[in-house]
């Protein structure tokens, strides 16, 4: 599905070099090497920063009095949030360099039209304590400060690859983007979030809540090519296969969509237009409206009946299929290969927890904390 997005973005400083979706000009690739893994990555800055275009951080006074009377009255939320971050040096890191990341839960319509600031402080919360849990440090930093590859495919004489970073500049539409690029350029992507089952009216424990699905304007010829290439898979389905690997490494049973009345730049006048690029689109994928308002499936999602597919294209819906799925497990298995390092990191930090507080975990413990040591010589 291609939508034409909202126009251009606001220039950039030359200090402020991160790329952004709709104003791409190539990547840098370079590698970044952990004991005998390899991970392709895209870098696009020399010192990675959290960005924001200048012109979404006009702050007016009104504006400032509506975030200051927000937080004064959801003060608890606020405190839980900050005091997370705060005990997290990667998240403090990220309030130090742009403090609206901290805040950005109380501006309205984060994530979607229609929830509240107590929702709002629950997705946020829920989403970042989840990577915490599930990705070794030094894997979570690359995702959130630069990209990771999370699957090349040989296809082709192009390069197609699938990435996973920090939404921007968008970041109000989803915390993580997945990104179809073909070339270095960015044609497609998925932002999501990781939330709690309750906000989406789900009985699963955890949903990854999908809130952008779109092909970036001016790519039309790109995706095309990948989509040929591909075997014939659309980037919205390719990119909805690796969302459904990212989920099985989770745990998470359940994705939720937000529709086209939902999403942050609905416009009424623009009704048919939004859910021929939204709604439409997430029916077409399996995706199912719920009670709740959210389009919704189990993962995996369903499949129509082979059956039920025409004799002449069933062996050619099956190869697709087979397809998506090496994209699903490829998707999966980049992030089981870094699980056995994030459990001996938890495993380090629940000892320093255990240690006794009177002494600073630097110091020499005390000699009744000491192993002894064996005084026989032979």
């Amino acid at each position: 599905m291609q939508s034409s997005g909202r126009g251009s973005c606001h220039a950039l400083t030359p200090q402020k070099t991160w790329e952004v979706e709709r104003k791409m000009s190539g990547a840098v690739d370079f590698i970044s090497r952990n004991n005998s893994s390899t991970t392709a990555l895209i870098q696009t800055a020399s010192t990675p920063t959290y960005v924001i275009p200048e012109g979404r951080l006009r702050l007016t006074p009104l504006r400032l009095c509506i975030w200051m009377g927000r937080a004064l009255f959801h003060i608890r939320n606020l405190r839980d949030v900050l005091h997370f971050l705060a005990g997290i040096p990667l998240f403090s890191e990220m309030v130090q360099r742009n403090p609206r990341f901290a805040f950005k839960f109380l501006i309205g319509d984060y994530l979607a039209k229609g929830f509240s600031i107590s929702e709002c402080a629950a997705c946020f919360l829920h989403h970042y304590k989840s990577l915490h849990k599930m990705l070794p440090n030094h894997l979570l930093r690359q995702i959130l400060q630069e990209e990771v590859a999370l699957h090349v495919f040989p296809e082709g004489g192009d390069r197609f690859t699938l990435t996973l970073g920090l939404s921007r500049p968008y970041d109000n539409e989803g915390e993580l983007t997945l990104r179809l690029r073909v070339d270095g350029d960015i044609v497609f992507v998925l932002a999501f979030t990781v939330v709690p089952g309750w906000v989406v009216k789900s009985p699963a424990d955890d949903a990854l809540l999908i809130t952008r699905l779109q092909g970036i304007k001016g790519r039309y010829r790109q995706i095309a090519i990948a989509t040929k290439a591909l075997h014939d898979v659309a980037p919205s389905r390719l990119l909805l296969a690796a969302l459904q690997g990212i989920a099985g490494f989770f745990g998470i049973s359940a994705i939720a969509a937000v529709p086209a009345e939902k999403q942050n730049s609905y416009k009424k006048d623009a009704d048919l237009k939004f859910k021929n690029a939204y709604d439409n689109l997430f029916t077409e994928l399996g995706l199912s409206k719920d009670d709740g308002g959210f389009f919704s499936s189990a993962v995996p999602i369903d499949h129509k009946p082979i059956l039920s597919i025409k004799r002449g294209h069933r062996l050619r819906a099956k190869r697709k299929r087979e397809f998506k799925h090496r994209v699903q497990l490829a998707c999966s298995s980049f992030f089981a290969n870094y699980a056995g390092n994030r459990a001996m990191e938890r495993s380090k930090e629940r000892t320093v927890a255990q240690l006794p507080r009177a002494w600073p975990v630097s110091a020499t413990p005390p000699a009744s904390t000491q192993p002894r040591r064996n005084l026989l010589v032979k």
